[in-house]
């Protein structure tokens, strides 16, 4: 079932692998090594990804069935979500992200062109700190308790919540501090390095 799990020669799609290369630049104009380690996080509607690598071509490709589109579809039943909902969610969540194992760079700098993280990146600005993920997510809870004004000012409906879920639990469980979304397609090449900050 999960044999596609892990290919040290990924097949990676065209878009993302120009992603990719495009976020390494991105990483190199901004002053970061050269050679460190990038990281691309893909969060699709039904899989979540992960490209890994030195310079512009990914080494290796991950995949688990992680994506917003699926979470909210198999476990958000309500808007906002129940408690039970959000926990039933998380452990399937956990599951997943533990199948990846641990990250092979502590230092790596993730990003992440999603279009499931734009919304979420035009609240905080294109550089996202775990902690702010995490109020993100104590404000859905309190939600989840009975408060929904707890989310105003944030992206609306279930597949917003699925996105920040599985965001917090793939950050926490491989240990980064940060992460950088970029708009995705073509544009994504030019964008300056200065907005590219870890």
């Amino acid at each position: 079932m999960h044999d596609d799990l892990l290919s040290q020669r990924p097949a990676t799609t065209p878009e993302l692998a120009s992603d990719f290369a495009a976020t390494a630049r991105l990483a190199t104009g901004a002053g970061l090594r050269a050679l460190a380690r990038t990281t691309l996080l893909h969060l699709g509607d039904e899989r979540l990804v992960v490209l890994s690598g030195r310079g512009a071509q990914p080494e290796t490709e991950q995949g688990v069935d992680l994506g917003a589109a699926r979470v909210a579809r198999d476990f958000f039943h309500h808007d906002p979500p129940t408690p039970g909902e959000i926990e039933r969610a998380i452990d399937f969540a956990e599951d997943e992200i533990m199948r990846l194992g641990a990250p092979a760079d502590a230092e790596t700098t993730l990003s992440s062109a999603s279009a499931a993280l734009q919304a979420w990146a035009a609240v905080s600005g294109p550089t996202m700190a775990i902690e702010t993920v995490e109020q993100w997510f104590q404000r859905l809870a309190s939600a989840a308790h009975g408060r929904p004004g707890a989310l105003q000012g944030l992206p609306p409906g279930r597949e917003a919540a699925a996105t920040l879920l599985v965001l917090r639990e793939f950050m926490h469980h491989r240990g980064h501090a940060s992460i950088i979304v970029v708009e995705p397609g073509p544009s994504l090449a030019e964008q300056p390095a200065r907005a590219y900050k870890p």
